[in-house]
């Protein structure tokens, strides 16, 4: 049986409602919940993507430190009045 004969559905926690009973402005409404719910997909992947590549670039960053680049705060050398 081909999935494009089977009427779209939106399922709550108590039924699934038939989405070609809902008015224009429910239907509109479903239609927006598919678009956010692929964009919220493309953004989870797309940070998926960033965290690793951070986690690429700070493990090439640590792999260059060395003892002798260690940060050294200058004493203030001001004196008080």
């Amino acid at each position: 049986m081909s999935t494009e004969n089977r009427p779209w559905t939106y399922t709550t926690e108590d039924a699934t409602y038939n989405v070609d009973k809902f008015t224009d402005e429910g239907r509109s409404a479903f239609i927006l919940i598919l678009e956010v719910d692929k964009e919220i997909q493309a953004a989870r992947k797309t940070l998926a993507k960033l965290e690793m590549a951070s986690r690429g670039f700070n493990g090439v960053v640590s792999a260059q430190v060395t003892d002798d680049m260690l940060f050294e705060e200058e004493e203030d050398t001001t004196e008080e009045e």
